[in-house]
């Protein structure tokens, strides 16, 4: 087994030779299923070594194979080079990982001989992109999928709606988009076609009940508080603290709740082949529901003590409906423990603060989660808070940091015992513009990669390190290119 097999995430098994084999530039498969994994192929491989690899027999061959399992491939280059697959989802792993490993020499594509086989450990594979703080242009959504298709990151999580921004676009509420900084519904149908060519899927989110000041904004009068003096954007508490309340959605009218429903339902239909939508779910101002006509009258119908088991409550009529609908509802931690045996377990909540809602209660309660620690996998501008992928191969999927004093993975970092529970992990850019991300992103997620891929550590720092520099000088002529195009 050779250290220097430049490959992320690195492959659990694999034997690797001192020669090289040299085949055509050309691609090729006799089953129609891997028709567009070439084309994708070809125009990353063009941009990677200028150079168009031919459609035609005598180069790489991609074989349908029954006996990989689904998530998995084989690399086989000791012969010529036969990439074997029983799905596109492990075919593309296999291209991905020829895109990294392939030079040329002589005008044609020369791996190094080996016999590789691989597979990952979770499913839940995922990059984080805040588009509602700072907007994003179409195509910077295009490189980071892109991305995603290079290290093998099976989701990218839109965050499409915050405070400042609604970027989606509405037919249902068509005031509600924010001019100038939310895509067209021809946008949205240009990225799902080309996360769909890459085999990568979509995690759209909507913000509710907190984050919701867009939407309140636009239509205060459907998703608003209803409150003595009118639609009022501050509450003072008795102990003399201030809420925000101009951007928590009511949790007791009929009106916001249908009107919610219908934004899930409009984006459900947007993304049709998306299995999960998030809805968001924490750091909501929920004190000011105390002040809610309606939320205390229906606190009061459905025998409800407080707002912190309306919290739970709320979480759970918004992730039915998305279950309604016939997809898988996520959110961040955030509701309590206090009525949390509301929720449908069906919901996922990712685990990223280590404050509202432990990830051990959360695994007890009988939870899916997935791993978002804050420290390290937080992108933010601005800030001596940074962290690196030295940082992110100490970490694992089982295991939540934080820096923040009222977290309680400061001072003690929880770790769980392994479990099929925790679906993986997501790198989460916040607040930043492309240009201030996407270095961050290139290196952090090829780490987030690497220990959601194999949970178990293979290389040490410099070994890893020493991979990823040719790793990533390849990714950044995808990258660069595209951008050059743009321009």
């Amino acid at each position: 087994m050779d250290k220097n097999i430049t490959l992320i995430p690195i492959p659990k098994k694999y034997d690797i030779g001192c020669e090289k084999t040299l085949v055509p530039c050309a691609v090729f498969s006799r089953n129609e299923l891997f028709k567009s994994d070439i084309d994708v192929f070809c125009d990353y491989f063009r941009k990677i070594n200028d150079i168009q690899p031919k459609i035609a027999p005598g180069g790489i061959e991609l074989i349908l194979d029954s006996a990989v399992r689904g998530d998995g491939y084989i690399l086989d280059s000791r012969e010529g080079i036969k990439l074997r697959a029983s799905t596109g989802e492990g075919m593309r792993y296999a291209l991905a990982s020829v895109l990294q490993l392939a030079g040329l020499s002589g005008g044609k594509i020369a791996v190094d001989k080996m016999l590789l086989e691989d597979y990952p450990d979770k499913d839940y594979r995922g990059l984080m992109v805040d588009l509602a703080r700072l907007w994003h242009p179409l195509h910077t959504i295009l490189r980071y999928i892109d991305v995603c298709y290079y290290y093998k990151i099976k989701y990218i999580h839109l965050h499409f709606i915050d405070d400042q921004i609604y970027s989606l676009p509405s037919r249902v509420f068509p005031e509600i988009s924010t001019k100038g900084k939310s895509y067209s519904f021809e946008d949205i149908e240009v990225i799902k076609a080309y996360a769909l060519d890459r085999g990568i899927i979509i995690i759209p989110e909507v913000e509710v009940p907190g984050h919701a000041r867009a939407l309140i904004s636009a239509y205060p009068h459907v998703f608003g508080n209803k409150f003595t003096d009118g639609c009022k954007s501050v509450i003072v508490t008795e102990q003399g603290d201030l809420i925000d309340a101009g951007n928590i959605v009511c949790a007791g009218s009929n009106k916001a709740l249908n009107s919610v429903k219908a934004l899930i339902q409009e984006v459900c239909d947007m993304f049709p082949a998306s299995p999960y939508i998030h809805i968001g779910g924490d750091e909501a101002n929920i004190k000011a529901w105390n002040d809610c006509a309606d939320c205390v009258r229906y606190m009061k119908e459905n025998n409800i003590s407080d707002e912190y088991e309306l919290y739970s409550d709320y979480i759970a009529r918004v992730a039915q409906m998305v279950i309604d609908y016939g997809r898988i509802p996520i959110v961040w931690e955030g509701f309590p423990k206090k009525g949390a045996e509301r929720v449908p377990r069906e919901t996922i909540v990712i685990a990223w603060e280590s404050h509202y809602h432990m990830a051990y209660d959360l695994l007890e309660e009988g939870f899916n989660i997935i791993n978002c620690s804050w420290q390290p996998l937080y992108i933010i501008p601005g800030t001596s808070l940074r962290w690196d992928p030295y940082d992110i191969l100490g970490w694992s999927v089982y295991n939540w940091q934080h820096w923040w004093p009222h977290s309680e993975a400061r001072l003690n970092p929880i770790n769980v015992a392994p479990t099929d529970a925790v679906l993986g992990g997501q790198l989460c850019s916040w607040e930043c513009t492309y240009e201030q991300e996407i270095n961050f992103v290139m290196e952090n997620l090829s780490a987030v990669a690497e220990r959601t891929w194999s949970v178990k550590r293979i290389r040490d720092d410099k070994e890893y390190m020493d991979i990823l520099r040719p790793v990533l000088h390849k990714l950044a002529k995808i990258i660069v290119e595209y951008i050059f195009d743009k321009r």
